[in-house]
């Protein structure tokens, strides 16, 4: 279609749209597209880089991506229950990175091309065009298949002003703009260090911090199994979520241990309080009461001015989940005896004991009665823990739930990354099916966004993107079996070198082409009675 055609109704009707741009704005960018030769019923950007052009440009925005990924990793936990998907683009327009994305039909990839040029009236296209921040609602998007969906852009320039990309999301209608503009303009002036990264990024050097967090978000639905086991340990969860009683999740690292203790949480009254979950393990011995409790100013040296308070101060009202309990050290057990009995608790430095309302799940990965017995673990306080246990599974005992798993992550993982959802090939299947999986449920998911990343150009995964360990697990598998099958054969050979000889040592070691001591050995090895 040439430019000669301006007449707007008629381009609409040309090209089988019942919809009339208002804004001035969207109007141009129409006749841009059309002028470029898109028709709106195309489904969807054909242009896509092959990998070694996408990591070029990667490359050549690396500060640019990595400061991406990074203030994106940080506010995933809030991002995350926004049905968005967010994304960076080069100045010309294409996709260097996207995150969490918005389902399988805006599915972003890597390479892909957002301008105007390919992609007609959308929010990243107009905001390379213009050098503008720009929002495209619905049905203001040329081609036909993104009106479900609103987008927004803003640009990202350099210290000379000079246009370096984009940052953009595209998200459900039923969302607010004014809150996706805002968020995109945060990610904006952080990328460009009109506000520093470090005010919002946290520090990723600080090894010893403990895990911490204020909001809940697994429940019971995000659970996936088909294991009787696994159902059971649900079930029990659920009804040990209607009331506040002392839960106690049991499991070796990787199970799952903190997913139950949020879906708990979020099954229960408190869902709309704060969940603070804290590694014991992670915890320097000699802090531990300080992080628990809090401290008051001057209570020891380096105390932070005006103290702080602890993660019990912090859960008031909701759940404090403390994982690998068995760590706690025997003061700090004596503190946590008296915060549940009194329902309170002193500072460290204080005078003043503060009321808490606190539901208290733990986690352990030992036996802790064990613990107990040896005098490593306060009694009356395990007592106190252990009023609902609930043991979580291993993966191995779970098997059918693998493949549900490896599915599941698959799909997670390669959403993140942009591209199209990988199948699994059968042999490749029986290697994760028969893999004993000691790191549980976290092993699988860590190896599988290994294995994405090395099969990002294959449809379909392969043996030759397993890890060695997954590889190695099976081969001595079938060593063993191997080892199994010429022993018996072995055994069935000398009865019937037996038999067939009459039971006449000589002959029968002649038979064999052994000795006859050898044969004797045999005959002890194997247990066979001589007649």
């Amino acid at each position: 279609m040439t430019a000669d055609n301006s007449d707007l109704q008629s381009l609409i009707t040309n090209i089988d749209r019942k919809y009339t741009p208002l804004r001035e704005v969207i109007k141009e960018s129409w006749n841009r597209s059309s002028n470029y030769g898109l028709k709106t019923n195309n489904f969807k950007n054909k242009v896509l880089l092959n990998r070694n052009e996408i990591e070029l440009r990667i490359s050549k925005n690396k500060d640019f991506n990595d400061k991406f990924d990074r203030i994106f990793s940080e506010f995933r936990e809030n991002i995350g229950e926004i049905s968005a998907v967010f994304f960076i683009t080069d100045k010309e327009g294409y996709v260097l990175s996207a995150k969490n994305h918005l389902n399988e039909f805006v599915n972003l990839k890597k390479g892909e091309n957002f301008s105007e040029f390919y992609l007609g009236t959308n929010a990243a296209g107009l905001t390379l065009y213009s050098n503008q921040p720009a929002t495209v609602k619905a049905e203001e998007h040329y081609f036909k298949y993104l009106t479900a969906y609103n987008s927004t852009a803003y640009p990202i320039l350099d210290q000379y002003n000079n246009l370096k990309g984009c940052i953009a999301a595209f998200y459900t209608a039923e969302l607010d703009n004014n809150l996706l503009e805002m968020i995109i303009k945060l990610f904006a002036f952080t990328l460009t260090d009109k506000i520093p990264a470090d005010k919002i990024l946290k520090s990723k050097n600080d090894k010893s911090a403990p895990k911490t967090g204020s909001k809940a978000r697994y429940s019971f639905a995000d659970i996936i199994t088909n294991s009787k086991n696994m159902k059971k340990a649900i079930e029990v969860a659920q009804i040990a979520a209607r009331n506040d009683s002392t839960v106690m999740l049991v499991g070796e690292s990787g199970t799952g241990k903190e997913m139950f203790a949020q879906a708990i949480h979020n099954y229960n009254h408190r869902k709309n309080s704060p969940f603070v979950a804290v590694n014991v393990g992670a915890v320097p011995k000699d802090l531990v009461e300080s992080e628990f409790f809090g401290y008051e100013e001057g209570a020891f040296t380096g105390a932070r001015r005006g103290g702080r308070p602890g993660k019990f101060e912090l859960a008031n009202g909701g759940t404090i989940f403390l994982d690998e309990i068995e760590e706690m050290t025997l003061s700090a057990q004596q503190n946590l005896l008296r915060v549940i009995q009194e329902r309170e608790v002193t500072r460290i430095g204080g005078t003043h004991a503060l009321p808490i309302d606190v539901r208290i799940i733990t986690a352990t990965k030992s036996k802790l009665i064990d613990k107990v017995k040896k005098r490593e673990f306060r009694e009356d306080l395990y007592y106190r823990l252990n009023v609902i246990r609930i043991p979580i599974p291993n993966l191995k005992d779970r098997r059918d739930d693998i493949m549900l798993l490896v599915n599941n992550f698959i799909k997670i993982h390669c959403q993140k990354f942009g591209i199209p959802v990988k199948k699994v090939a059968k042999i490749s299947k029986k290697y994760f099916l028969e893999y004993n999986w000691p790191g549980n449920v976290r092993e699988l998911e860590n190896m599988i966004e290994g294995i994405i990343t090395f099969a990002l150009d294959d449809e379909v995964i392969k043996p030759k993107h397993l890890p060695r360990e997954l590889i190695n697990s099976q081969n001595t598998k079938e060593k063993k079996l191997d080892l199994m099958s010429l022993e018996a054969a072995e055994k069935t050979a000398v009865i019937n070198a037996l038999e067939k000889s009459n039971y006449n040592i000589s002959k029968a070691a002649e038979i064999l082409n052994i000795s006859r001591a050898t044969l004797y050995n045999k005959l002890n090895k194997y247990n066979i009675e001589r007649k």
